[in-house]
C-alpha cells in the first residue's frame, strides 16, 4: 500500500491525470467530498471556494471500507481549514508534509507531482466548477497544466472533482465543450447532495461521449434570465444611488 502523498487545490490546475488503471468507486470518493466539506471547507462565508487535491493508496479511491482520516487526519484537515480562513496557501504545512491547498486558483504542483508515484490515486478537488469561464477561456487557462499532469503520471489512477457549478459558469451554453476538454485530460466527476446525501457521477457517459446533465447547470427559461438581469441592474443602481 502506497503511502499519502498529497493535497493540493484548485484552478491553478497544474494537476490530473487519465486514468489508466480503473475507474474511482463514486460511493468511495463521496465519502471523501463529504469529509472534506465537513472538516477543510472554509466557514467563514457561505459557498467560500478552496481547492485540494490529494494522494493517496488507490484502495482509498476503491473500496467501500477505507476511511480517509487515516491518510488524512482530523487535526490536519483542521490545520488546513485554519490556513485557508486565514487567506494563506498551505505548502506541505502537515506534520507528514503531504498537504498543498489554496483559497485562490494558483498554487504550486511541481512539489506535489515530485512525492507521488504510479500506484497512488490523486483526487484534484474543487468546490467550485472548474471556472470554464476564466480557467479555460485565457492565456493562462488549466490544460496545459493538465496535460503535463497526464504526461507524468501516464500509469496512475487519477480523478478532477468538482461540487457546486460556478455562478458564472452557469451562464454558459457552451459549458459542456469545456468541460470535455478538461475530461480529455483526467476523469472529470461531480459530486453533490442529492436527497441530504453525497452523491458523485462520472461527468461524462462512456457510451455516448456527452457530459450527463448531472454535471450542467440546470436549464432556465429566457424569462429567468431577463429577470436576474434586471435584478442585478437595480442593485447597481441602488449602490450609486446610496
Amino acid at each position: 500500500m502506497a503511502s499519502l502523498k498529497c493535497v493540493v487545490v484548485l484552478c491553478l490546475l497544474h494537476l490530473c491525470v487519465q486514468s489508466i488503471q480503473g475507474d474511482v468507486n463514486p460511493a468511495v470518493l463521496a465519502k471523501m467530498i463529504q469529509y472534506f466539506d465537513d472538516n477543510v471547507q472554509p466557514k467563514t462565508k457561505p459557498d467560500d471556494q478552496y481547492a485540494i487535491a490529494i494522494s493517496v493508496p488507490q484502495s482509498q479511491c476503491t473500496q467501500e471500507g477505507s476511511d480517509i482520516q487515516t491518510v488524512f487526519s482530523k487535526e490536519d484537515a483542521e490545520n488546513v481549514r485554519n490556513i485557508l480562513i486565514s487567506g494563506e496557501k498551505c505548502v506541505l504545512c502537515t506534520p507528514s508534509q503531504n498537504v498543498i491547498a489554496a483559497p485562490t486558483p494558483k498554487s504550486p504542483m511541481d512539489k506535489l507531482l515530485a512525492k507521488t508515484d504510479q500506484n497512488s490515486c490523486i483526487v484534484f478537488y474543487s468546490y467550485n466548477s472548474p471556472c470554464v469561464t476564466r480557467c479555460i477561456q485565457r492565456d493562462d487557462n488549466i490544460l496545459p497544466g493538465l496535460s503535463n499532469w497526464k504526461n507524468i503520471r501516464k500509469e496512475a489512477m487519477n480523478v478532477f472533482v468538482f461540487e457546486k457549478i460556478w455562478q458564472k459558469d452557469t451562464w454558459r451554453k457552451d459549458m459542456e465543450k469545456d468541460l470535455l476538454k478538461i475530461h480529455a485530460e483526467v476523469p472529470l466527476y461531480r459530486c453533490n447532495i442529492n436527497d441530504n446525501v453525497m452523491q458523485c457521477q462520472n461527468c461524462v457517459e462512456k457510451n455516448t461521449g456527452k457530459v450527463i446533465p448531472f454535471c450542467l447547470p440546470e436549464k432556465k427559461s429566457l424569462l429567468f434570465y431577463f429577470r436576474k438581469m434586471f435584478l442585478s441592474m437595480m442593485k447597481r443602481a441602488w449602490r450609486v444611488n446610496e
